[in-house]
């Protein structure tokens, strides 16, 4: 049985060296190797430190933003499958075997992992994974997180790749698309390492929640209303987490808007710590 080429995309935009690196061996010591690793720096102000590998190559553009990156190596890539990893991500071992066995159903456009997650202070503790499911599922909320996808190149290009008009949440879309015209599929395993530091673009509560509104309002004839419920939480709480660090205002005022249950039920928990 042949085995499927997969190419490798890593959007960079001034990454640290550490991370940038780390990324990519993660990526093309792999075994089995990827055809591929396409490293695409997004118009950095300073140089890229990449690995010396035969299998790492880099296309530079101006700054477009990572949507407009990871859609410049789509159409660098010469593998039948594409796999995503951020440049501050890594990749455990056997992640592109254990993928690529699960890619050989024609049928499934997007096979997905669990991951784990590396806090700034070095400790690692349990992420999540999914998805595995439908499009009807996936409205609920993005449990795909982008490192852990491998698609089938040919459908991802079909559905038009990612909207770069969006700067966050932008992935979910993609996602959705392809859940539009094919199966998703899963590998309940930890293979993907997140990694959380002071720069990541999830911390971003207010874009995060409008991207995620913009996508799907794109898909309200499905009546995706749970994922709107779902994602005013996620982002509900990040916003309370950021008064409770910032005590400014205007996040107490988004964590109303978006998730008021949570927040009483914080408030009220505060004021039964201080009588007892």
């Amino acid at each position: 049985m042949s085995v499927l080429a997969v190419s490798v995309v890593i959007p960079a935009f001034n990454t640290p060296a550490e991370f940038l690196c780390e990324a990519a061996l993660s990526a093309a010591e792999q075994t089995p190797p990827p055809l591929e690793v396409i490293v695409v720096d997004d118009g950095s102000t300073r140089p890229l430190t990449v690995p010396a590998h035969p299998l790492i190559r880099v296309v530079r553009q101006s700054n477009q933003g990572p949507s407009a990156a990871r859609n410049r190596g789509i159409r660098e890539a010469r593998g039948e499958l594409v796999a995503f990893l951020d440049a501050d991500d890594l990749w455990h071992p056997g992640k592109l075997a254990a993928q690529t066995a699960a890619m050989r159903d024609p049928d499934v456009g997007l096979c997905s992992c669990d991951f784990d997650v590396l806090d700034a202070d070095g400790t690692i503790r349990d992420g999540w994974g999914g998805h595995g499911g439908d499009y009807r599922q996936l409205l609920r909320g993005n449990s795909v997180h982008t490192s852990g996808v491998m698609v089938r190149r040919a459908r991802i290009v079909e559905v038009g790749g990612f909207d770069e008009s969006l700067t966050h949440s932008e992935e979910w879309g993609t996602w959705l698309d392809i859940a539009r015209h094919g199966r998703l599929t899963h590998v309940p395993r930890v293979l993907v390492r997140y990694r959380l530091h002071e720069q990541n673009a999830s911390r971003d509560y207010r874009r995060m929640w409008i991207g995620a509104a913009r996508v799907l309002w794109r898909h309200r004839a499905a009546f995706p209303w749970r994922g709107f419920r779902r994602i005013g939480q996620i982002y509900g709480a990040q916003a309370f987490d950021a008064f409770r660090a910032s005590h400014h205002p205007g996040d107490l005022t988004w964590a109303m808007s978006l998730w008021p249950g949570y927040v009483i039920r914080q408030a009220w928990r505060r004021v039964a710590v201080h009588r007892q």
